[in-house]
């Protein structure tokens, strides 16, 4: 049932879909819980720009990708601030616009030879030792945000007026965050996909706060639910000759619908 693991480029493909799963599940609750989950949708379209950019300009898109990103997240959140457009429309504006100069910068060169399908639904199985780093030093990047930041993040996600009077800088750490998220989401895109990328981050909290009493069970059931799914999708994958992006997806949907029937029959008890 294993015997994936003997073939060096599915090691690569779990060991980076670990550390992209675990990376998220990690910041999914601090983005979900604070009605933040659709940035991830939005910075996808700015990332598939950005790398379309890349791949036309340089040999790693990810330099060029990355700043772009970033700097687009600070946008939406600045935009948030201003309190002129809600957050929900800031992300909508700047992801619209990235995407439609991405589609226009590709459709007028005749040097770009990545299919957009590729950019949807990612290669996760022809990933370079290279990219394998970036993801393992992005997870290491996420953990030491979220231990040194834990207790502010917190506070900011339950009760922000509550965040503010404790003296926590709600302001900076929502542009760290966005930063963080900025990063995780080019990283992501160009190994997962648009589509995929996304699910890492709605659906652990999804899943998570339907079992979990504090959050720090949030966190933790978020974490299994990733292992579960990432190493689940991607054995059935393989078996099964399907893409792994959409496998790992689905186990995500299984694991929601069953956390879902568990909360309702807990309740009837």
């Amino acid at each position: 049932m294993f015997s994936f693991l003997t073939s060096t480029f599915m090691i690569y493909a779990l060991i980076i879909s670990l550390c992209l799963g675990l990376a998220a599940a990690l910041i999914s609750p601090y983005l979900v819980l604070n009605n933040q989950s659709m940035i991830a949708d939005g910075l996808s379209h700015v990332a598939f720009t950005g790398i379309a950019f890349g791949l036309l300009l340089v040999d790693q898109p990810l330099y060029v990708a990355l700043p772009i990103v970033i700097l687009a997240a600070i946008l939406i959140t600045y935009l948030g601030n201003l309190k002129m457009i809600n957050h929900d429309s800031a992300i909508g504006v700047v992801s619209a616009f990235s995407m439609a100069v991405g589609l226009i910068a590709i459709s007028v060169s005749s040097g770009f030879n990545r299919s957009i399908e590729s950019l949807l639904v990612g290669s996760i199985l022809t990933v370079s030792p290279t990219e394998v780093i970036f993801a393992a030093v992005l997870l290491i990047l996420i953990i030491t945000f979220v231990l040194v930041f834990y207790r502010p993040l917190l506070s900011m996600t339950y009760d922000e007026n509550f965040a503010k009077v404790s003296g926590v800088k709600n302001n900076l750490l929502k542009y760290f965050l966005s930063v963080i998220t900025a990063s995780f989401i080019t990283i992501g895109i160009s190994t997962a996909g648009m589509l995929l990328i996304s699910a890492f981050i709605i659906f652990p909290a999804l899943i998570a706060s339907q079992l979990a009493k504090n959050f720090r069970q949030t966190i933790t059931f978020g974490l299994i639910a990733s292992v579960l799914s990432v190493f689940a999708g991607i054995t059935f994958a393989y078996h099964l000759d399907i893409p792994v992006g959409s496998a790992i997806i689905v186990l995500y949907t299984i694991l929601l619908v069953f956390s879902l029937l568990y909360r309702k029959f807990r309740r009837v008890i």
